[in-house]
């Protein structure tokens, strides 16, 4: 997950169909050779026949905004992997960034795409449900590669970012991603999210093993560091997903996963709240407290 910059630090800021413009008959058939990935989604088989306008539109907005997210997530592990190999940490955890870069890029253009296919009158409709901001990382500026530092800084700072990113946005991914495979009943909604399903395996358990490997090597400051960074985490991913319903809200309610209805791919607030309370408890919790951090305090003082 990521913020996106305000439209007034790009001037005219991009729409979803340049973002999915070709590149060149050689650069594209290498894009397409890289990322896309049989079985790739039939996006012209898409019936809108059956779904009403609202149901379009509701859909278009869920799929347009995990575009902006995923591309969000090209940037911050472009970022995190230039401060990496800076670092000279080992290459082969390098090589699991420069895969996950390719994966969401994958992403990106998987969303992007069914969110144009499922409702194409809304980008003269609503033009601004498909503008693509420039996105804004939720974290300072690295240190500048040109600088001659002790890797330390820049180990730290990395490992803010994987905090953030991975053990927290990458995690909460998984779960959601397999709701969506349950409820969705159209076909090619289905197709993408069952595409983006199958990365989101190594990427829930990437940020975790990946702070295991960088730990040993950070001081106790930098260490204090990430528990105070963990509680500003916890209360913006709780309002960035959750907006404002709070865990007492759905302590005593039960919301089910099941297909049921016609589903383009939509979740409710509800069920977004109950996947992210119960995916901290069950998986992010108790593998933070196995890296020595405390989740529990964390919660506790992560205020509004």
């Amino acid at each position: 997950m990521s913020d996106q910059a305000p439209d007034a630090e790009l001037a005219v800021p991009r729409a979803i169909e340049q973002m999915l413009a070709p590149a060149g008959e050689r650069l594209g058939g290498a894009h397409r050779k890289q990322v896309h990935r049989d079985p790739w989604p039939a996006f012209e088989q898409f019936d809108p026949t059956p779904w009403s306008l609202e149901q379009r539109r509701a859909a278009a907005l869920q799929w347009a905004g995990r575009a902006r997210n995923e591309h969000g997530s090209v940037q911050q592990f472009g970022q995190l992997t230039q401060v990496l190999a800076s670092a000279c940490v080992e290459l082969e955890l390098l090589g699991v960034l420069a895969r996950m870069i390719t994966d969401e890029v994958r992403h990106a253009e998987l969303c992007a795409r069914l969110a144009a296919v499922i409702w194409p009158e809304g980008r003269t409709l609503e033009p601004k449900l498909f503008r693509w901001p420039q996105p804004r990382p939720p974290w300072s500026d690295p240190p500048s590669p040109r600088e001659r530092l002790d890797p330390e800084p820049r180990l730290a700072w990395a490992a803010g970012a994987i905090l953030t990113a991975c053990c927290l946005g990458e995690t909460l991914s998984r779960p959601m991603l397999e709701a969506l495979v349950v409820v969705t009943t159209e076909p090619t909604a289905e197709a993408v999210s069952r595409q983006i399903l199958r990365d989101e395996h190594l990427h829930a358990t990437f940020g975790f093993e990946a702070l295991a490997l960088l730990l040993p090597c950070m001081s106790e400051t930098a260490r204090a560091g990430l528990q105070t960074q963990l509680a500003a985490d916890f209360a913006g991913f709780e309002r960035s997903v959750c907006g404002k319903i709070r865990i007492a809200d759905v302590a005593e309610t039960e919301v089910i996963i099941e297909r049921g209805a016609p589903n383009l791919g939509v979740l409710t607030e509800h069920q977004y709240a109950v996947i992210f309370y119960s995916c901290l408890e069950t998986e992010i919790f108790p593998k933070l407290r196995a890296l020595g951090l405390d989740p529990d305090a964390a919660w506790r003082t992560r205020g509004g």
